[in-house]
């Protein structure tokens, strides 16, 4: 009889590989939607078909794939895989106990702090990406590109960080309050009776992506119209560059939200919030199902014990 191989606890580099291609797999499915939002939220007023129909008369369907999707798949991948790697192990080193025995703030409150190391390698990406699709004049000739042009006039952290601190509120709201629910909501759907798991999963993470979007929408809004107005004054000479410290400057970012506040009401801070649920609750979903699948699956073939 042939002994059966005892299996080895995880450690923390074992949360990478399942993480990671959970992570490519949400980021491609989900980018046309992203766009979609992109749209919206850089035009508020703009509706989600006149914002499809806009950017396929610019770049055709295959927009999809050439603007931004490379940068997206660096950015919503990596990052992703970011969080979810640090997310458990920010929640042993708070509370002392694995994820699974912790409660909704001790989630909320880990996934926030995982999304600190993801923003300050998303923000470069992030503004690539929003670049490529918002560049209906066709200006650029690809990532290297728009890294290249920015840096050029705005320097490195000016260029690569324009409205760092607008995505890290978002992160941070966004990561604690729909990881924070997300069990909290899978449970509820199955004490109303939804008894199939797959399904409970789908809701659940769908539903704790909607309460991160009504917590985050506002901060998505202001950065993305602080991003569209920097990258626009950086192709006029007479605009002078603003300091660096505007990057992570508390006062740029409220004064902003106050100027959509008044001109778009308070309204104006969650426009493209229906576009948003669709990509942050699609995205949630996808979550809720893949990342406990992914990670049984590979810690069965490595023989890993949770």
């Amino acid at each position: 009889m042939s002994e059966v191989l005892k299996k080895r606890k995880a450690g923390a580099l074992d949360q990478l590989p399942p993480s990671f291609g959970m992570s490519m797999v949400v980021a491609a499915t989900m980018y046309p939607v992203d766009v979609v939002r992109a749209q919206c939220m850089a035009n508020p007023g703009m509706g989600a078909g006149t914002a499809f129909k806009s950017f396929v008369a610019a770049h055709g369907y295959t927009g999809f794939i050439t603007q931004g999707l490379g940068a997206e798949l660096m950015r919503g991948g990596i990052a992703r895989t970011i969080k979810f790697w640090i997310w458990p192990v920010a929640h042993k080193s708070l509370y002392g106990k694995p994820l699974k025995d912790g409660n909704p703030i001790s989630k909320g409150v880990a996934g926030a702090l995982a999304t600190f190391p993801e923003v300050i390698f998303i923000s470069p990406l992030e503004n690539m990406k929003l670049c490529a699709q918002l560049d209906a004049e066709g200006k650029f000739k690809g990532a290297a590109d728009i890294a290249s042009h920015l840096v050029k006039s705005r320097g490195v952290i000016g260029g690569l960080y324009i409205g760092y601190l607008g995505m890290q509120f978002r992160q941070v709201l966004f990561t604690g309050g729909s990881l924070g629910t997300m069990d909290m909501f899978k449970q509820g759907f199955k004490d109303a009776g939804v008894s199939n798991q797959l399904a409970c999963d789908t809701l659940g993470g769908f539903a704790s992506g909607i309460v991160g979007v009504a917590l985050n929408c506002w901060a998505e809004v202001t950065r993305t119209i602080i991003q569209k107005q920097v990258v626009a004054d950086t192709f006029k000479p007479e605009v002078k560059a603003p300091p660096v410290s505007d990057v992570i400057n508390p006062v740029i970012l409220f004064k902003k939200v106050g100027e959509i506040i008044s001109t778009k009401g308070f309204a104006g801070l969650y426009a493209g919030f229906l576009p948003k649920c669709m990509h942050l609750g699609g995205t949630m979903a996808l979550v809720g199902v893949m990342l406990p699948r992914f990670n049984a699956a590979y810690f069965n073939f490595m023989n890993i014990e949770a």
